[in-house]
């Protein structure tokens, strides 16, 4: 996992509060631009079979738009992600449980659990690092550095 000094987001969170609302509209498209491409690569990095997850990865801007939230609307999308302990399936609104390949209907079954499969996160790590550089940016034109 990718990893980065949240203290470097401060200074530059400061440094753009200097300098009104030129950088502030700056720093909107650039966390914009950042939410767009975070759900891009996570839509484009998550495994596909039905295709709802992927449908239902978005993003939500902060009132101000200086802040983002993204993610699947999808109710088993942190499954994915972070995978899942080993469990049991039990037969709710059936009296037995059946799927093809099995051999009877069961009442209830032991599940291994599932393997992670990363998709939003990295992508949201990887972001943040060129967030980080397009805001140094804003403040270095604003300033002339």
């Amino acid at each position: 996992m990718i990893e980065f000094d949240g203290s470097d987001i401060e200074r530059l969170a400061a440094e753009l509060e200097a300098a009104g609302p030129r950088a502030e509209e700056r720093a909107r498209l650039v966390v914009a631009k950042t939410a767009e491409d975070t759900v891009r690569d996570a839509q484009n990095d998550v495994p596909v079979a039905t295709g709802h997850l992927k449908s239902t990865i978005g993003s939500d801007p902060d009132p101000d738009g200086l802040g983002f939230e993204a993610g699947p609307t999808a109710s088993y999308g942190g499954d994915v992600e972070f995978g899942t302990p080993a469990h049991v399936i039990e037969a709710r609104n059936a009296k037995a449980l059946f799927w093809p390949g099995a051999g009877h209907p069961v009442r209830r079954v032991n599940h291994p659990g599932t393997a992670p499969q990363p998709y939003l996160l990295p992508n949201f790590d990887r972001r943040a690092l060129v967030a980080v550089d397009a805001f140094e940016q804003v403040v270095a034109d604003i300033w002339g550095r």
